[in-house]
């Protein structure tokens, strides 16, 4: 990971959007609205270079990248 591009808040959201599985209710514990995590999960993924979600309608599934940034955050 590269420090400089990456945005340290960003990293606490895509920790509440991996554990509560969607943007709605990461929303609602992290205080944002779905909209900007949303934002912020797309902003991630490009200053990574890498898709760390698969997203369906039911909400967010972790692929193999968001599970290993994950795990290295936790």
């Amino acid at each position: 990971m590269d420090e400089k591009e990456v945005n340290w808040n960003d990293l606490a959201l895509f920790v509440s959007v991996a554990r509560e599985g969607g943007l709605s209710a990461a929303a609602k514990s992290c205080k944002r609205s779905p909209a900007t995590l949303g934002r912020r999960m797309h902003a991630l993924e490009r200053s990574l270079g890498k898709e760390l979600f698969n997203r369906h309608d039911r909400g967010y599934e972790l692929l193999a990248d968001g599970k290993e940034l994950l795990k290295e955050l936790s």
